[in-house]
């Protein structure tokens, strides 16, 4: 059964587009739209986690997110901080 690892992204209006980050890997992207970059960042991501897993350095890995071999039993994976965004109306 294949896990799910949650991590942070990071969106910002950059020079007529968009750059995408990764914090917790220290992995970055870009696109023309937000969906874009988040997909561009997400492949980055992936091709990442893929490359590592093939070199063996699952510990590598691991210690870059905050989690341990034991946490690997557990099906979603969340890192020690997780960030968000949220709505606060403006009274204007």
């Amino acid at each position: 059964m294949a896990k799910e690892l949650i991590l942070t992204v990071v969106l910002r209006r950059e020079h007529g587009g968009y750059s995408s980050w990764c914090p917790e890997l220290d992995i970055a992207s870009q696109g023309d739209t937000l969906e874009e970059a988040r997909k561009n960042l997400q492949e980055a991501v992936e091709l990442y986690i893929e490359t590592i897993i093939q070199d063996g350095e699952v510990n590598l890995l691991l210690d870059k997110i905050g989690l341990t071999k034991e946490d690997l039993k557990k099906e979603v994976l969340l890192s020690e901080s997780l960030t968000g965004t949220f709505e606060v109306p403006l009274p204007v």
